[in-house]
């Protein structure tokens, strides 16, 4: 059983899972407080940013409060890594928190892994993986998910169904 895991999403994440319509499925996750950055929120469509909204009045997921991400660690990443901001909110928030941070970009992954430690950074198959594990879909349904992610235009590795599974 895992402890209790704040994780920061990115909105390469979000949208991904959003697109598949598994964004309510993750945010059920037992053991697992999905939070949302400012800049995170307001790089998601209308659609996905309503979503979002739901999800938090319900209390499945939280908002972070923008004071909590700090200006000066913001901007410095920002200038010595050129990631878009959303990515540079959540990567301030990783480094100078006790988040594990989710993200489907492949450079934001490469150096959030590089500046704090690779069991601190998963994407969205993860928490699919995740899902399955507590039995909130089955290992077909996080494959569908997996594959309307891809369909959308997510950039994800080529899985078989099989990887839910073990």
């Amino acid at each position: 059983m895992r402890d209790v895991v704040d994780l920061i999403i990115d909105a390469s994440s979000v949208i991904n899972l959003s697109n598949a319509e598994a964004l309510a499925v993750v945010a059920a996750l037992p053991n697992v407080n999905i939070c949302v950055s400012p800049l995170v929120v307001g790089e998601c469509e209308p659609t996905c940013a309503a979503e979002l909204l739901a999800l938090q009045e319900q209390g499945t997921i939280r908002f972070v409060d923008p004071n909590e991400v700090s200006s000066e660690r913001f901007l410095t990443l920002l200038d010595e890594h050129e990631l878009g901001e959303g990515e540079t909110e959540c990567l301030a928030l990783l480094l100078d928190g006790d988040y594990v941070f989710c993200c489907d970009d492949g450079k934001a992954r490469r150096i959030a892994i590089a500046l704090a430690d690779q069991g601190k950074v998963v994407g969205s198959l993860r928490l699919l993986k995740w899902a399955v594990e507590a039995g909130l879909c089955t290992a077909e349904e996080a494959f569908e998910y997996y594959e309307r992610m891809k369909d959308a235009g997510g950039f994800l590795p080529d899985i078989a169904l099989e990887w839910f599974q073990s």
